[in-house]
C-alpha cells in the first residue's frame, strides 16, 4: 500500500513539474510575441536606427561603403559659413509634447503582465527582465510619444485601486526612464484602476492587473 501510495504522489508531483514547466514556456513565448508586436507598433525602427554609411556609392551594387566627407565651397576665395542646422520639423516637436496629446490620436496598443510587489507599486524583480528589453525597443523609435496605463482588477476599493494603478505606472514610467535610458517627456503614466477590464473575463479575474502601452502612431 506505501509503495502504491509513494508510486502515485511521485506520478502526481511529476505530472505537476510537468505542468509549471509548460507554463513557463508559455508565459516566456507570449512575452516574446508581445515584445514583437510592441516592436511592429512602433514602425520596426531598424530603419531609422541603420547606420548612414552602409548606403553604396551613386546607388552602385559594387558593396562599397559611402564615404562621409564635408564639401567645403569656396566664392572669390573664400570659404563660406556652413548652412545652419534645419529647425525641428512640426512632427518632431509634437512627438516631445506626449503630455498633450490631440484626442483623435490613433494609439496601437500592447500589453504586459508587469508584476508588482503585494499591495505595492514597486516593481517586481521578476519583471526587470520585461521592462529592459520594453526599454530597449522604445529607443528604436525616440520620437514616438507612449501612454503606459496601469490597470488592476476589480477586488478591493475602487478609489484604491485606481491610486494603485496611477502608482504603479508611474514606477513603470520611471523604471524605463532612469534604467532604460528613455527620455521621460516621451512616457505618459495613467491609472485606470478597474475601469478597463480584458474582454469576457471577470472583473475580478487577476489577469486584469496589467500594464498597457499604447503607441502614439507616427
Amino acid at each position: 500500500m506505501n509503495k502504491l501510495f509513494r508510486s502515485t504522489a511521485t506520478t502526481l508531483i511529476s505530472g505537476m513539474a510537468l505542468l509549471a514547466s509548460s507554463g513557463a514556456v508559455f508565459a516566456a513565448d507570449d512575452e516574446a510575441a508581445k515584445l514583437k508586436e510592441l516592436e511592429r507598433a512602433l514602425g520596426g525602427g531598424a530603419s531609422s536606427s541603420a547606420p548612414a554609411d552602409s548606403h553604396t556609392i551613386g546607388g552602385a551594387s559594387d558593396g562599397k561603403k559611402k564615404v562621409r566627407t564635408r564639401a567645403i565651397v569656396f566664392d572669390n576665395a573664400q570659404e563660406t559659413a556652413p548652412a545652419p542646422e534645419a529647425a525641428p520639423t512640426p512632427k518632431q516637436t509634437a512627438a516631445m509634447d506626449c503630455a498633450n496629446l490631440p484626442a483623435d490620436a490613433k494609439l496601437n496598443a500592447v500589453d504586459f503582465a508587469i508584476q508588482f510587489k503585494v499591495g505595492s507599486a514597486e516593481v517586481s524583480p521578476s519583471s526587470e527582465a520585461t521592462l529592459g528589453s520594453i526599454a530597449k525597443i522604445l529607443s528604436l523609435a525616440p520620437d514616438r510619444c507612449v501612454l503606459v496605463e496601469g490597470h488592476t482588477d476589480a477586488s478591493g476599493s475602487v478609489d484604491k485601486n485606481l491610486s494603485l494603478s496611477k502608482d504603479r505606472a508611474g514606477s513603470v514610467v520611471n523604471y524605463i526612464a532612469e534604467k532604460g535610458g528613455i527620455d521621460r517627456k516621451r512616457l505618459v503614466p495613467i491609472g485606470k484602476g478597474s475601469s478597463d477590464p480584458l474582454k469576457n473575463l471577470d472583473p475580478r479575474d487577476a489577469k486584469n492587473r496589467r500594464v498597457v502601452f499604447k503607441v502614439v502612431s507616427g
